[in-house]
């Protein structure tokens, strides 16, 4: 399977230099330029001390800086909200938050609207996760359950292994207006396997589809769209929903490769009737993630693995200019980060 790089580079070559229309290259030309300063950033001693030292911060946060993160990521969802408009702020509103401490984008959504009910699943702090900071006068409308999404029975079949558990009732009974999914590996996880990154994306994808209200909205945290998986994943939600928004925050991360999806009207779009055939293969996909590789206790996900969603190929012939359009404001922010970034550091 084809490296982003190569991918990037296939897909440029579907586009003619002598073309009428050239925007599509100078976008694709925007693109790899980015790939050439992410190159160029990552590998050089000064940023991966930068990188190293923010790491550090955030895995040995004290509680003044958790608090700062939480306001932060509320920051983040409120700017995510005010341009792409997806909660709701006086109706009822159920919603369900994957990875949701230290809180900041439930609070934000249960201050909007004071008529929203919350639930939330959160890595427990005894394991490595992140204390629960929601403001006191929300909690009553919050219910949080502590445990590790990669662990619950998601196959399609209950599987004998005492690290699973069944999704909490007060969960798997409700369907969702909303679903957040913002879950993300933390590097202090106890007991942690290295491909449970990849089994978190699946995890949080699969109670997502089975939560989510027929026209509903999925919010979900994506690498960017020259990552085959994350290309995949958002032509998934295209053919889904009645409507895809994508937005890359200038608040925080800016720097960073990854952006946040929006999905509304899921299950009423295109293709929404996929998501009942799909479901069986995300689960089987997670059985195999979670129990595979050479020794039996998991493998990584590689990017044939979401063929069944779409592939390459189709992507490529098919859906070119959709992806590059959706990314190329995206990979206009990173790259404007980036730029300013290493202009400090004296590396561009």
């Amino acid at each position: 399977m084809s490296t982003p790089r190569e991918v990037l580079v296939r897909l440029a070559s579907c586009l003619s230099p002598t073309s009428d229309d050239t925007d599509e290259a100078v976008r694709l030309y925007k693109a790899l330029r980015l790939l050439e300063l992410q190159e160029k950033g990552w590998h050089h001693e000064d940023m991966e001390q930068h990188f190293q030292e923010q790491r550090q911060t955030a895995d040995t946060a004290s509680s003044d800086l958790s608090l700062m993160w939480f306001k932060r990521m509320k920051a983040v969802l409120r700017e995510i909200d005010q341009r792409l408009h997806f909660v709701a702020s006086d109706k009822p509103l159920e919603f369900l938050d994957l990875g949701c401490c230290p809180g900041g984008f439930s609070s934000y959504v249960l201050e909007k609207n004071p008529n929203a009910i919350g639930y939330g699943i959160s890595l427990p702090v005894i394991d490595g996760g992140h204390a629960f900071a929601l403001e006191d006068h929300l909690r009553f409308r919050f219910n949080l359950v502590y445990q590790n999404l990669t662990y619950y029975q998601l196959g399609s079949c209950i599987i004998e292994d005492q690290r699973l558990k069944s999704l909490p009732d007060k969960i798997s009974d409700r369907i969702f207006d909303l679903v957040l999914l913002d879950g993300h590996q933390l590097r202090t996880q106890n007991s942690a396997l290295p491909w449970d990154i990849n089994r978190l994306l699946i995890s949080q994808l699969i109670i997502a589809l089975e939560a989510v209200k027929v026209g509903g909205t999925i919010v979900i945290k994506l690498p960017l769209p020259h990552k085959v998986v994350s290309a995949k994943i958002l032509y998934l939600l295209r053919v889904l929903s009645t409507k895809l928004l994508v937005w890359k925050p200038v608040s925080m991360h800016g720097n960073r490769g990854t952006f946040y999806a929006v999905a509304k009207g899921v299950g009423n779009g295109p293709e929404g009737w996929r998501i009942f055939s799909l479901l069986p293969s995300l689960k089987e996909l997670w059985v195999d993630l979670t129990f595979g590789g050479d020794e039996g206790l998991g493998r990584f996900l590689k990017p044939g693995d979401l063929d069944f969603l779409v592939t390459v190929d189709d992507l490529i012939a098919h859906h070119l200019d959709w992806l590059v359009q959706l990314g190329e404001p995206l990979w206009k922010v990173q790259g404007n980060a980036l730029r300013r970034l290493f202009s400090k550091k004296n590396i561009v």
